[in-house]
């Protein structure tokens, strides 16, 4: 492995350290690529900005191939967050723009779903393939097949609506009449949303202008942010923490798959029963009263290190992993057409900053404190999260915003109620 390579495999002082850089590198680099999708993603468009993450992001993949340096891969690993997230959150844009709205509800549990089957390759490939560099080369391969999709979908309209280019939204439309069969005559429609944005320039101070003209659009916005740093952080930190937790690596992770699996399915019926906004606040607070329940030490099998903790984090991580599916929901349908790239950014930025912290605060706070300060952390944050998330609006019965005037109407007339 590459700790053996690099000589980081004792696990202690600066070698950990080195190790928990390495994780948490990935993450620097994905918030600098989504800082630059911030700005490219409502200006150069969705599709155009996807397609530089996928170049960059499984370049620098295969690129790992042939490393046999630590800081080389230190570069390899930024770039690798920085193209992978870049196309991630662009394709997930896409997506959401072009379902109608009564699907986007299993639309973005069939995204998560595949995530979490994700784990089960990542698991395999590093079961199976025993050289790390080798591990890089399949990997490679793998996001470039999943990934050439991209190449093939159209630009989103929405994004031509906001920009007053109305004959590039019917080609895009026509690209998805030909796909779906149907025999509507593009041409002859009528695009109301253009009457909309006819008096409003796209462009990024106009963007910035109207977060902080609309104090709900900003509200909103912060509170958004807090839940994906809470997200990024819980999701992460288990994820990089598992062996700490959980006496086998290998089967933390496949059981940690398999409870993903849970929440993405089991998110379907609960949003379509509960709607975005209780289905949200019900992810937030069990987790909460799961990472409680974990901190007594209190074993649960004889000669084992399975414990209650073990077992609670586990169950733990369903609810977290709902929350990052309605999350992700959630806050496509909360942003203005005009805003959502943005947006997207913001939130997805500070849940970097979440999983840039998260690794530590298993590998290197739990170690030189008691087991209650991580847990507790955890708790309280998720908690947190519940209350501001009261403070958001369902969506599930509402039109999708396209300025961010629209949002401030919006809000008007919403009542607070769970």
């Amino acid at each position: 492995s590459f700790s053996v390579e690099f000589d980081l495999n004792c696990g202690v002082g600066s070698a950990r350290e080195l190790q928990t850089l390495l994780s948490s590198i990935y993450f620097a680099g994905a918030l600098t690529g989504l800082i630059l999708g911030g700005f490219l993603y409502d200006q150069i468009g969705r599709k155009k900005t996807s397609i530089i993450g996928v170049i960059v992001g499984v370049s620098a993949t295969i690129a790992g191939t042939f490393c046999h340096d630590y800081y080389f891969l230190l570069i390899v690993r930024y770039l690798m967050g920085l193209g992978m997230f870049l196309v991630s959150t662009g394709l997930y844009i896409i997506t959401v723009e072009l379902v109608p709205a009564k699907q986007k509800n299993y639309a973005n549990s069939w995204a998560m779903i595949l995530w979490a089957l994700g784990y089960f390759l990542a698991t395999a490939i590093g079961y199976f393939i025993k050289d790390w560099n080798y591990m890089f080369l399949a990997t490679g391969i793998a996001l470039a097949l999943m990934n050439m999709q991209i190449f093939l979908c159209p630009e989103s309209p929405r994004f031509y609506i906001v920009n007053q280019d109305v004959l590039a939204a019917k080609r895009s439309l026509k690209f998805l009449q030909a796909l779906t069969m149907s025999d509507l005559d593009i041409d002859s429609l009528e695009i109301v949303d253009s009457g909309r944005v006819k008096d409003r320039e796209q462009s990024f101070r106009q963007q910035v202008k109207e977060i902080f003209l609309y104090s709900s659009f900003l509200l909103e916005t912060l509170i958004l942010m807090y839940i994906w740093f809470f997200v990024g952080l819980s999701y992460y930190g288990f994820n990089f923490g598992w062996g700490s937790i959980v006496p086998d690596r290998y089967l933390a992770y496949l059981m940690a798959s398999v409870g993903e699996l849970i929440a993405y399915f089991g998110i379907v019926p609960l949003i379509a029963y509960l709607g975005r906004r209780r289905a949200m606040l019900l992810m937030l607070l069990f987790a909460a009263v799961f990472f409680l329940i974990a901190i007594p030490d209190v074993p649960l099998i004889k000669d084992s290190r399975w414990t209650l903790e073990s077992v609670c984090c586990l169950v733990g991580v369903i609810f977290v992993s709902g929350a990052f599916a309605g999350v992700y929901l959630w806050t496509a349908e909360l942003a203005p057409t005009s805003h959502r790239g943005s947006i997207f950014t913001l939130c997805s930025g500070t849940a970097r900053v979440g999983s840039f912290l998260g690794p530590y605060i298993f590998n290197n706070l739990r170690p030189v404190t008691h087991k209650a300060v991580p847990l507790g952390i955890m708790a309280l944050l998720s908690f947190l999260g519940a209350v501001g998330g009261f403070f958001l609006v369902e969506t599930g019965d509402k039109e999708t915003a396209l300025t961010g005037e629209d949002v401030a109407t919006r809000r008007k007339s919403y009542r607070y109620r769970l």
